[in-house]
C-alpha cells in the first residue's frame, strides 16, 4: 500500500503539486520504501498498489463535540449545526465527517472544504489512481495523550516549517507551527483549570519554544513517536477519521451489489425458512411412509403367513383383482369366499384370524377366540349363509382362550 502526504496549503490549487512525499508499506504495515515523486510516476512504478492520502492540519480541522444523540445518522445530520458557531464559513461550503465517540463521551469530528476535497480527488483521478482514504494527519495521534495537561512533541513529518503535535485527553490532536507555539500554548494553558496546566515536552525544550521557566513544564526524556507506527495505522482496514464519506464515498468504488445487500440477506433468510419447512414436511412424510410400510408388512405376515412377501401391496391387489374378475360365477377365485369368511369372523369382535389357507374352492382358517360360545356363534353365522358349508377341523382351549380350525367351502349346508 502507498501512503502519500498531501501538500500544505490553505486551499487546494487547480494544479497538483510537482512531487509528493510517499511511503510504501507491506501487509503488516512495515515501511518498504519511501521518497518523493509525481503521482503519475507512482502509478507507473507501482501499478498494483492501493493508495491512501494524509491530509495536513492546514487543510482540515478536528473538533470534539457534545452529542446527546446516539444514532450515527442523527449525529451526521446534527453535526454541522453543532459546529456552526465555531466556523467562519457557510455550512454549504464545508464537508463534515463524524468520527468515533471518545472516552469523555463527546464525538470527534473533522471539517474540510468541499473545494479541497474535489481538487484532491481530481489529482488522484488524473494520475490514474482511485484513492481509498483521506486521513487527517493529526488523527494519527489520538492515543498519544498525557495523564493530565498537554503533551507537545516535534513532528516527524516532512514540512516546509518545523511543526509540533499537541495532544490532550479532552481535545482532538492539533498540529501547530513552531513559530506560533509560544502564543498557542500560553493561550491554551490559560483556558485550562489551574490544576490541569501541566505541559509535557517530548524532543523539544521550553527555551526553543520561547517559554519561560515554570514548575508546570516537564521536559520528558521520552522520544517522540516515530513515523513507522504512525504509517502502520494508516494501513488498517478502517483508517482513522476517513474523510471519504458521503458524498465522496462513491469514489472509493463500492461494489454495485452492496446496495442490494439488505434485499439479498432478506431473500436468503426467506429461502432458509422455506427450505427448513420443506425439510420438516419431508421428514414427516418419510416417517409416515415407513410406518405405513411396516403396517402393510405386518398385515401381510399375519394374513398370508405361508406366502413369501415380495411386494405386499401388489400381492394383495392381485388377490382382490382375481376375486372381482371371477366372483360373479362363484368359481375360479378364492376372493369372494375369503371375504365372506372374514366378514363373519370379524363381526362383533368374536374372533381373530391368525392363519389361513385358501383355494378357489375352500378356505381353511385358524381362529383365536375368547370362549367356545364365541366359536359356536361363528359357526351358526356361517351355517346361516346361503351356499356356504363349514366344518370344524379341531378346537382346543388354553390360557389365551380357544384356538379352533374351520374349513369353509361352497355348497349346500
Amino acid at each position: 500500500m502507498l501512503i502519500v502526504l498531501l501538500p500544505e496549503s490553505e486551499s487546494a490549487s487547480t494544479q497538483a503539486p510537482a512531487t509528493w512525499n510517499w511511503w510504501r508499506l507491506d501487509k503488516e504495515g512495515s515501511v518498504l520504501d519511501s521518497g518523493e515523486s509525481r503521482l503519475a510516476e507512482l502509478r507507473t512504478r507501482f501499478p498494483a498498489e492501493r493508495i491512501r492520502g494524509l491530509v495536513p492540519a492546514s487543510a482540515v480541522t478536528l473538533y470534539r463535540v457534545a452529542m446527546p444523540v446516539r444514532r450515527q445518522a442523527a449525529i451526521r445530520a446534527a453535526l454541522p449545526f453543532a459546529l456552526e458557531d465555531s466556523l467562519g464559513q457557510e455550512l454549504e461550503e464545508l464537508h463534515f465527517v463524524a468520527g468515533p465517540r471518545r472516552a469523555d463521551g463527546r464525538v470527534a469530528a473533522a471539517v474540510v472544504e468541499h473545494e479541497n476535497m474535489q481538487a484532491w480527488q481530481s489529482w488522484f483521478s488524473e494520475a490514474g489512481w482511485r484513492v481509498e482514504a483521506l486521513i487527517p494527519l493529526a488523527a494519527l495521534y489520538v492515543d498519544q495523550i498525557p495523564d493530565n495537561g498537554l503533551r507537545v512533541q516535534m513532528s516527524p513529518w516532512p514540512s516546509a516549517e518545523e511543526q509540533l503535535i499537541a495532544t490532550a485527553a479532552d481535545r482532538e490532536p492539533a498540529i501547530i507551527e513552531r513559530s506560533l507555539a509560544s502564543f498557542w500554548l500560553q493561550r491554551t494553558l490559560a483556558e485550562r483549570e489551574a490544576d490541569d496546566r501541566q505541559l509535557e515536552l517530548l524532543g523539544v525544550t521550553a527555551d526553543r519554544l520561547g517559554l519561560g521557566a515554570s514548575d508546570q513544564i516537564i521536559e520528558s526524556a521520552q522520544r517522540p513517536i516515530p513515523l513507522a507506527p504512525l504509517l502502520a495505522r494508516c494501513s488498517r482496514p478502517l483508517p482513522p477519521m476517513n474523510l471519504l464519506t458521503h458524498p465522496y464515498a462513491s469514489g472509493v468504488g463500492a461494489p454495485p451489489w452492496r446496495k442490494l445487500r439488505g434485499v439479498a440477506i432478506a431473500a436468503g433468510i426467506l429461502l432458509a425458512v422455506l427450505g427448513a419447512q420443506v425439510l420438516s414436511e419431508w421428514l414427516v412424510l418419510s416417517s409416515e411412509r415407513d410406518r405405513l410400510q411396516a403396517d402393510i408388512n405386518a398385515l401381510f405376515d399375519r394374513t398370508l403367513p405361508d406366502s413369501r412377501r415380495v411386494q405386499p401391496v401388489t400381492q394383495f391387489r392381485q388377490i382382490l383383482d382375481g376375486a372381482g374378475g371371477q366372483g360373479a360365477s362363484g368359481t375360479g377365485s378364492m376372493g369372494p369366499l375369503l371375504y365372506e369368511a372374514l366378514a363373519v369372523t370379524n363381526a362383533g369382535g368374536k374372533g381373530r384370524i391368525t392363519q389361513f389357507r385358501a383355494t378357489p374352492a375352500e378356505v381353511e382358517i385358524e381362529l383365536q377366540l375368547q370362549s367356545f360360545a364365541d366359536l359356536e356363534a361363528i359357526r351358526e353365522s356361517l351355517a346361516a349363509k346361503q351356499g356356504l358349508r363349514e366344518n370344524l377341523q379341531g378346537a382346543d382351549s388354553g390360557a389365551e382362550g380357544v384356538t379352533a380350525r374351520l374349513k369353509i367351502e361352497r355348497g349346500e349346508s
